[in-house]
């Protein structure tokens, strides 16, 4: 498998669903990481600027660019499995959303939320919930992210994850102030005065792009990502991202079997027909996308965010879609007889219902506890 390391060459700027009209707008709102159709897009137009002419491309002339990256109207076989972040070379992942997040000696530490059985009245569905003990002030656990090593650790034991690290300690922002020229004459435009927030990695930061089917991106040394179009350098290695080996996958094999709880944690955005449910749950059970149907038992699913982006082809935008957050956890229940190949997919698979391709809903698969305490 392929692996492209993305670094900015400069600051970066990705622009957010915020509509932005010049001219009545002054402040472009920004966000970081880029969604995963941003990354998918870059690399399939500097692969096409690479290796011909969009003229061309848009004349379908080029069967080797068409077989990878499609034609206007259509996707060729190009796919990205899932897009992290690096920090020193070290990949980051998530903070799982069923943790709780709280400030100790002026530092966060996350502690697992316990899966309980919830036996009292209530207008919730379902009978399991996830609780805590600690009743200290809680701070949000989203976009936060934790080393490989020590998110494999916690997940594995179930054990508290005490270095956290945040956006702010990886990207640095810049305000920027600017206005429109006109170019003809030479001069600013009035009333076009804009300020946007530029994002810098404080300290060897990087993407890494796992490519779950595509060409030799050799020739390509450089994309053009986010606003502005500021260019990143590219660097290919072969390399596949594994998360759990085969004495870790044994170990969840033998929780599983002992609880029959599994969890499904989401390491990038997931796009759901019906908002946070995915089209294949009827109510009870979901089926998965590697064939194994499993009863949904509760989740932890962070605050939508809105997606959406600008189609080239049509010059509009793009409709707009609700999207589940990386990080995002839902509990199952596996028969015994499909936990082996429901952990076929523990090192990652496709769970959503839209843009796969791209990198949208790529999952891993943990084991789970049950309190033996009800609420």
């Amino acid at each position: 498998m392929t692996k492209l390391t993305l670094t900015p060459v400069d600051t970066f700027f990705f622009k957010n669903h915020h509509v932005t009209e010049a001219g009545e707008d002054t402040v472009m709102e920004s966000m970081f990481p880029p969604r995963p159709n941003t990354i998918y897009g870059a690399l399939r137009a500097a692969y096409i600027h690479a290796h011909t002419t969009f003229d061309e491309f848009v004349r379908e002339t080029d069967e080797h660019v068409k077989r990878w990256m499609g034609t206007p109207n259509q996707r060729g076989e190009f796919q990205l499995q899932y897009c992290a972040l690096t920090y020193k070379q070290e990949i980051l992942l998530p903070l799982p959303l069923d943790y709780q997040v709280i400030e100790e000696k002026n530092s966060l530490k996350a502690y697992p939320l316990l899966l309980a059985n919830d036996e009292k009245p209530s207008s919730l569905q379902g009978k399991w919930r996830l609780a805590s003990t600690r009743r200290e002030k809680t701070k949000s656990s989203q976009h936060q992210y934790v080393s490989l090593q020590e998110w494999k650790h916690a997940i594995l034991h179930e054990a508290p994850i005490s270095s956290l690290i945040s956006l702010s300690k990886l990207v640095v922002r810049e305000e920027k102030v600017g206005i429109r020229l006109d170019i003809g004459r030479r001069t600013a435009q009035k009333g076009f005065l804009y300020r946007v927030t530029q994002g810098r990695f404080r300290d060897d930061g990087a993407l890494a792009v796992y490519i779950g089917n595509g060409p030799d991106f050799s020739k390509v040394k450089f994309a053009r990502i986010g606003g502005e179009n500021r260019p990143w350098i590219i660097q290919q290695s072969e390399e596949t991202f594994t998360l759990w080996d085969d004495k870790e996958k044994k170990q969840l094999a033998e929780k599983i079997k002992q609880t029959k709880v599994a969890k499904i944690i989401f390491l990038s955005p997931a796009i759901f027909e019906r908002g946070s449910r995915p089209r294949d749950f009827d109510g009870e059970k979901v089926a998965l996308p590697n064939g194994v149907t499993v009863k949904w038992l509760t989740a932890a699913i962070g605050r939508p965010e809105l997606y959406g982006g600008w189609d080239i082809v049509r010059h509009r935008p793009k409709p707009r879609k609700w999207m589940v957050p990386a990080g995002s956890v839902i509990y199952v229940e596996v028969e015994e007889g499909d936990i082996s190949k429901l952990l076929s997919a523990a090192n990652g698979m496709h769970f959503t219902d839209e843009g796969a391709e791209e990198g949208f809903g790529f999952a891993v698969i943990a084991g789970a506890s049950k309190s033996e305490e009800e609420l």
